[in-house]
């Protein structure tokens, strides 16, 4: 079987996973790793049997790939992306595309112009619960779609690791925003946006919880909570230590004949011990025998087959870009004030 030669930028928490997830699987060969921070590639690359680099310019150079998994910071990604795009290397990008439309755009150009793939890293379109919604409205089974609400909240946490480069709105909301239109592929035609401040606000000067509410061109609503505010005791547990931790998750989609419910809190199982009440991540990216597995291993398979078989992937990159508009629409109905109408 051909296997896809893969590099990966950024070795953070995702880029480990997806290094992970690629060297175990049969469709790609993990060949190396860049990151600012060398140690820390490094010892990536010990782990996998890769090569690790300090400067992903010079990785892009001197390795043959075919494809490249991009896990930088969102304010890091159009030069990656731009130099990837040159050597016509099919880009996996992590959420969310950009920072602003602007660089959305660019990245847009580039990977158009090459004919590159790129997907982007909406996990969520690989968790099989939210996939069984979509196949109910596919299916007819609801009726007319009415409305979607999501709510996704994280302790305070998640925030201070950010340290306040970004907010709740474009790092969190993004997912169930693409999960909305995934649902309802509408225009969407204006948002409001409204912001709760509190102790984030005042340690990292960016809003603690969300709310967006967008209008389709059908009338249609999506509304979307999002948070990073939450108690520290959320996730207040240490053993097992395999048992990653969650926040507050939840779906609700009503149509004109039917309503289906996601409620993820807890997602499986959930315990009580001496030590907390414990409610274990089992979906996304749970290690099952040492490996990881869940929606982040099904998603990444499929981007190496859609480079294997040369054929779009389920989410595109201007999937990423409608998800984005409707998510910076928020944020400036938020500084602004009032709603705003798209296209922005």
């Amino acid at each position: 079987m051909r296997q896809v030669r893969f590099g990966v930028i950024g070795a953070g928490f995702m880029g480990r996973l997806h290094a992970e997830i690629g060297y175990h699987s049969p469709y790609a060969h993990f060949v190396c790793v860049a990151d600012t921070d060398r140690a820390l590639a490094q010892s990536l690359a010990d782990k996998f049997q890769a090569k690790a680099y300090g400067d992903y310019a010079e990785m892009l150079k001197a390795e043959d790939l075919e494809a490249v998994i991009i896990c930088t910071p969102e304010t890091h990604h159009v030069d990656p992306v731009l130099q990837a795009a040159e050597r016509k290397l099919h880009i996996f990008l992590e959420k969310p595309l950009a920072r602003t439309l602007e660089e959305a755009d660019t990245i847009l150009e580039a990977c158009q112009k090459a004919n590159v793939r790129l997907m982007i890293g909406y996990i969520l379109r690989f968790e099989p619960t939210y996939v069984k919604v979509k196949e109910a409205l596919e299916t007819g089974a609801l009726g007319r779609f009415l409305s979607a609400y999501a709510r996704r909240n994280t302790p305070v946490q998640e925030a201070r690791r950010l340290g306040g480069r970004t907010s709740v709105t474009n790092y969190i909301a993004v997912h169930d925003i693409d999960l909305i239109l995934w649902y309802h592929p509408k225009k969407v035609v204006r948002v409001i946006g409204k912001a709760l401040r509190g102790k984030v606000q005042r340690e990292l000067g960016t809003w603690d919880y969300s709310w967006g509410l967008f209008e389709f061109e059908d009338g249609a609503l999506g509304i979307v909570e999002t948070g990073w505010g939450y108690p520290e005791r959320w996730l207040a547990w240490r053993e097992p230590s395999s048992w990653g931790g969650f926040g507050d998750v939840c779906m609700n989609v009503i149509g004109e004949e039917g309503v289906v419910n996601i409620n993820l809190v807890p997602m499986d199982i959930y315990a009580v011990d001496a030590e907390a009440w414990k409610m274990p991540e089992t979906r996304h990216w749970p290690k099952i025998y040492g490996r990881t597995a869940g929606a982040l291993k099904l998603q990444l398979e499929h981007f190496f087959e859609c480079v294997l078989a040369d054929k779009e992937p389920i989410v595109s990159g201007q999937d990423g870009r409608r998800s984005l508009e409707v998510a910076c629409a928020i944020e400036k109905s938020i500084m602004e004030g009032g709603e705003i109408i798209l296209p922005l």
